[in-house]
């Protein structure tokens, strides 16, 4: 074979390899061929993918509705929308403003003083334990008051309680005790501890004495207890003047002028002594003689005592 048909044979070859690669391009005498083969692939290609793919329809968008979060806090109008207010249904209410208090002064705590020290007990009354005294000086917070007004619930100024109960004939108070809460007192309390004794003595004028410009009462004193007196106190009052003289003693001791003294250590049960005032500096003839005479059952009026009071005119 030459030259020139070699090359042209090569060229063919060519051509006809492109043509299967190429679509569009066919060798020459392999058009029909190669169209049926092509549409017979198109064919199954198409098919395929036809029972393959289902095409899926864009999804739809459904609205839905997120209910509206109700606070219980109230709102000013302009700062919740008109859609959002709900409807109001049967009778409509009128609107209430809120109330704003007041500002009221607090009142000032009621204090206690007193002219005269006084006992504080767990209850209102004598019957009640001593836990505390209010003395003279001393200021505290009134808590309360007893029904009868006559005792007073305090701030006990000791450490046996934190309260007590003071009674009020001595008290001064700063601010209003009438506007104190009434409490209603403990019960009495069912102790069985022994009963304190109690003394008598009958009391009755011995005559007015006079010495060396001296002038004095003499007094008669009988012991109806059952107790020993140990001690005398006599305080002897000239209404008529107001002047008072008084006298405290260990001994009943009487002077009758100015020769005879007796004297007596204590005074048994049922017997009589005499003793007497002190001294005054001027003749209280014709005048009002206001007497008070305490004793006791020991020394220096202490133990167990009582007083009593008479009038003497001379």
């Amino acid at each position: 074979m030459t030259r020139s048909k070699k090359l042209i044979a090569l060229f063919m070859s060519g051509v006809i390899a492109l043509a299967c690669v190429v679509p569009g391009i066919s060798a020459p005498g392999q058009d029909a061929a190669s169209t049926a083969a092509a549409e017979t692939s198109n064919a199954q290609l198409t098919l395929s993918v036809t029972d393959t793919f289902t095409p899926t329809l864009p999804p739809t968008l459904t609205r839905t509705f997120t209910p509206t979060l109700i606070y219980p806090t109230s709102r000013f109008p302009s700062a919740t929308p008109s859609e959002f207010i709900p409807t109001q249904t049967g009778t409509p209410q009128t609107s209430t403003p809120s109330l704003v208090p007041s500002d009221t002064a607090t009142p000032a705590p009621v204090v206690i003083s007193v002219t005269s020290p006084t006992h504080c007990r767990t209850g209102p009354g004598k019957v009640f334990e001593i836990v505390g005294s209010l003395l003279v000086g001393m200021k505290a917070v009134v808590i309360g008051r007893d029904p009868t007004n006559q005792y007073y619930y305090i701030e006990n100024p000791y450490v046996f309680t934190d309260y007590c109960w003071v009674w009020g004939q001595y008290a001064e108070f700063e601010g209003d005790p009438l506007a104190l809460p009434a409490f209603t007192p403990p019960p009495t309390p069912t102790s069985t501890a022994t009963l304190i004794p109690t003394l008598d003595f009958k009391l009755k004028g011995s005559g007015f004495q006079t010495c060396s410009g001296a002038f004095w009462v003499n007094l008669e004193i009988t012991n109806n207890s059952q107790y020993l007196f140990e001690s005398v106190s006599v305080l002897v009052q000239d209404e008529n003047k107001n002047v008072t003289r008084a006298l405290a003693s260990d001994d009943f001791a009487a002077a009758t002028g100015c020769d005879s003294l007796s004297l007596n250590d204590k005074v048994a049960t049922g017997l009589p002594v005499l003793v007497s005032s002190a001294r005054f500096d001027y003749n209280f003839k014709g005048n009002t003689m206001r007497v008070a005479v305490t004793v006791c059952t020991k020394d220096k009026q202490e133990g167990i005592c009582t007083m009593k009071e008479i009038k003497l005119v001379r």
